[in-house]
């Protein structure tokens, strides 16, 4: 496998959860600073594969309707970047390729964000309570919605 890996970031403890994407050095707005990588897997096999043990399905990101792409198999440090109600990344798709782009020029030890658009129209019917429940939000961003759910 061919590594994409720019040198631009490093993973440690992180502000949000858990284990974070910080940058080493300043990233420039625009600046594509990684693939996110991994397995491509059959969206319909990925409740087996939890049952199974296969995936944890943490480190899911949604492809096209049929594949998503698993970052804990085979992935790289992409697959730490935590959500933020107010990212300062975005995911680009080219050639059913997902990569991180910089929002805004990132300081040096900057935690790396993007917002998950978690359960767009897969989770319409659960109240508010039930989102923020069942898919919190750790960012404490001034507009954070309080849930990786994001209804658009």
């Amino acid at each position: 496998m061919i590594s994409h890996d720019r040198d631009f970031t490093i993973v440690k403890t992180s502000f949000i959860h858990g284990r974070g994407v910080f940058a080493k050095k300043f990233i420039p707005e625009g600046t594509r600073i990684s693939e996110y990588m991994g397995e491509r897997i059959l969206k319909a096999n990925l409740p087996d594969d939890l049952i199974h043990g296969r995936s944890s399905l943490i480190y899911v990101m949604n492809l096209n309707e049929l594949y998503a792409i698993d970052g804990e198999r085979g992935g790289n440090d992409a697959r730490f970047i935590n959500h933020s109600c107010n990212p300062n990344c975005e995911v680009l798709f080219f050639n059913n390729t997902p990569y991180i782009y910089a929002m805004q020029d990132l300081e040096e030890g900057e935690e790396l964000s993007f917002d998950y658009y978690y359960g767009v129209g897969d989770q319409k019917n659960l109240t508010e309570e039930q989102k923020r429940e069942w898919f919190p939000c750790h960012c404490s961003a001034e507009n954070c919605r309080g849930t990786l759910i994001h209804d658009q």
